[in-house]
């Protein structure tokens, strides 16, 4: 079943004057229910301005975004209600934090959905446990987090609204190996636990391997693939036209491959990459 279906999408800015530009030419996907989906594309290729269209910060200048088949943008009403149903996470979303406590932060979402207070007391403890902080949190300032912990409690307040979509934007970015390796860790959980559909923009072709079910690749505005891991990393000659490029990992085992060691599918992450050499010593191999 289609949670998120996007038909012939194209946005202009400044559309009919003399700066107009199509950052978003007649892109089409569909996106299942439970689905991680990763977003990815060199700087410019319309990522970001796809993500806003998810729950109608921007409106198509032509096309459609469907939420469980109805176009979001067919009333004031619905642009509203979507904005519950997607939860839309940018880039740094600690510089958003804006309250005097962490408890009050997540649960500004909530609140504006006219919540009773159990419920929204319900949510923020459900939540805060869900990006793996303690209770102990709660009334502490965000300000005095660390940059991880921020990150997490802007997370939390996304997640707090329940939506039936997840979109997170970058949620590793300026993070440490390991602040990243927690975060990715807390969205694998989310989703599990919630069943909840994720959509997250990443640069890291790594990272999407270790996360996602499909990737779809943006490229000057438009669709250029969409797929499964396997189906789209194994035109890695492709993406390195478009200014990407798969895993350092995976062409170390493309290479072997071809130097005739029976490599056991495609590798896309270390952990994969020592799994499949353990694998080839046992079978007698020599690397």
């Amino acid at each position: 079943m289609n949670v998120l279906s996007v038909k012939g999408l194209t946005h202009v800015y400044g559309q009919g004057t003399s700066s107009e530009a199509v950052a978003l030419n007649n892109c089409s996907f569909d996106i299942e229910k439970g689905e991680l989906v990763a977003i990815i594309g060199h700087t410019g290729s319309g990522k970001s301005t796809l993500i806003q269209h998810f729950n109608g910060l921007l409106k198509p200048s032509k096309g459609q975004i469907l939420l469980n088949g109805k176009d979001i943008n067919e009333n004031k009403q619905t642009v509203v209600e979507s904005r519950f149903k997607v939860g839309l996470c940018f880039q740094y979303p600690e510089y958003q934090l804006f309250e005097e406590t962490v408890r009050r932060d997540i649960a500004f979402g909530p609140k504006n959905m006219k919540l009773s207070e159990e419920e929204i007391n319900r949510r923020v403890l459900k939540c805060i446990e869900y990006v793996g902080l303690d209770e102990s949190y709660l009334e502490k300032s965000p300000f005095d987090l660390s940059g991880g912990e921020k990150r997490r409690v802007a997370i939390a307040g996304v997640m707090a609204m329940e939506p039936e979509i997840l979109v997170l934007d970058e949620p590793t970015a300026g993070l440490d190996p390991q602040g990243r390796d927690t975060v990715f860790e807390l969205i694998k959980e989310y989703r599990r636990k919630t069943g909840s559909t994720v959509i997250i923009v990443s640069h890291s072709m790594e990272d999407v391997a270790r996360l996602a079910t499909k990737a779809l690749v943006m490229n000057k505005g438009e669709v250029a693939m969409y797929g499964t891991i396997d189906e789209v990393y194994s035109r890695a000659d492709e993406l390195v036209t478009m200014g990407l490029n798969v895993p350092q990992i995976t062409r170390i085992f493309m290479e072997l491959k071809k130097a005739g060691l029976p490599i056991n599918g495609n590798i896309y992450t270390v952990e994969q990459g020592v799994e499949e050499i353990i694998r080839l010593q046992k079978e007698g191999y020599s690397l």
